[in-house]
């Protein structure tokens, strides 16, 4: 992670920063916003370190920053791959479940649909009696 990512990312890193140096104020990481000259300048009136050695602390914490954060990286992604196989194996119980019940309302269909052929040849009267009252009531119900 180069400087420029660390001064976009300067909300996010703060925290860190001010995890590393503690006797930093949030109105100095405020002041900071970033700026690595700022950032060494603090640091040095803080601690009273030399500029080289501030340069050290700084360059050493942006190596160790920098390792973890990809480390991080490699966390989220296997945490994305665990999520990943847990959508897929939901995916295909949900499926699998819907199978079962498209099979189900099928037969439970079939099943009605024979119930009213039997109905219909016990009582062929009847059953023309309420088409055509069925027939009746849908034409005055949509007429206009």
């Amino acid at each position: 992670m180069d400087w420029n990512q660390v001064e976009g990312n300067w909300k996010q890193v703060r925290g860190n920063v001010k995890k590393h140096w503690g006797k930093l104020t949030d109105d100095d990481l405020t002041a900071i916003d970033g700026r690595r000259e700022v950032l060494e300048g603090r640091i040095q009136e803080r601690y009273g370190y030399t500029k080289d050695r501030v340069r050290k602390e700084i360059e050493e914490w942006q190596r160790s920053f920098a390792s973890q954060a990809s480390s991080g990286g490699d966390e989220l992604a296997a945490h994305i791959e665990s999520i990943r196989d847990d959508i897929q194996s939901l995916t295909s119980t949900v499926s699998r479940i819907a199978n079962q019940q498209l099979g189900r309302a099928q037969d439970k269909a079939i099943d009605a649909a024979t119930q009213a052929e039997e109905a219909i040849r016990r009582n062929p009267t009847s059953a023309v009696a309420m088409a055509f009252g069925f027939g009746f009531l849908f034409g005055v119900f949509t007429r206009r």
